[in-house]
């Protein structure tokens, strides 16, 4: 191990799994439904998301009689109607990476802003489960992230300081609640969303680039 991190938390999707165009195109297509639209409104801002933190800007832009109750009651419902296939999008490097980090005594979190259902169904399908010591979901907070709670919440979990803590993040609303939350950051570099990154310490290409770079961290320590 490190001297410089005892744990690293771990982002979900965009990270272990890439569902975010998934999400992205599905609450577009729900949101046609009633006539409502979102291409007026930056990506990046629904990149790391929960819907949660997203009504109000989406009726502040639309002219609309239904309300926010109404229509996340109705989201709920499509999305129950329009399930995404994990298996298909599971980082194929993730278990070895999370392999990587178990054997060298790392303690693992994951912090998502997914639902508990979610994450347990990704862990699942991608036989991930046994790897990690704390998993938190962003629906255990009143804010999500960027709210840095989620952060703060894992880290004391996991029993570690920020300062000896790596997260491992993709979106701005991410990479933002782990740098408040006083951790290092390594992004996953975005190609496809615009996202603005310039908060994270390091940039990533791939997932297990990260294992390469902290060997290099232990060489140079």
């Amino acid at each position: 191990m490190t001297q410089d991190y005892e744990g690293i938390i771990f982002d979900m999707d965009g990270v272990l799994v890439d569902s975010e165009e998934f999400y992205y195109q599905r609450r577009k297509a729900f949101l046609k439904e009633y006539d409502l639209s979102i291409e007026q409104i930056p990506i990046p801002l629904f990149i790391g998301a929960d819907m949660r933190s997203l009504w109000e800007t989406i009726l502040e832009v639309n002219d609309t009689i239904y309300d926010e109750a109404f229509l996340n009651e109705k989201y709920h419902e499509y999305k129950r109607e329009h399930p995404i296939d994990y298996r298909q999008l599971v980082d194929p490097d993730a278990k070895r990476v999370l392999q990587f980090f178990k054997r060298k005594g790392y303690k693992i979190g994951l912090a998502s802003s997914s639902t508990m259902a979610v994450i347990q169904e990704v862990l699942k399908v991608g036989q991930l489960t046994s790897y990690f010591d704390v998993v938190v979901s962003g629906t255990q907070f009143q804010k999500s992230k960027p709210n840095p709670e989620i952060y703060e919440y894992t880290i004391n979990e996991l029993g570690i300081d920020a300062k000896n803590c790596l997260a491992i993040e993709d979106s701005e609303k991410g990479i933002r609640a782990a740098y408040d939350a006083g951790t290092t950051v390594w992004a996953l570099k975005d190609t496809r969303f615009g996202m603005d990154q310039q908060l994270a310490h390091e940039q990533l290409n791939t997932l297990s680039d990260m294992c390469k770079k902290l060997q290099k961290t232990e060489q140079v320590g």
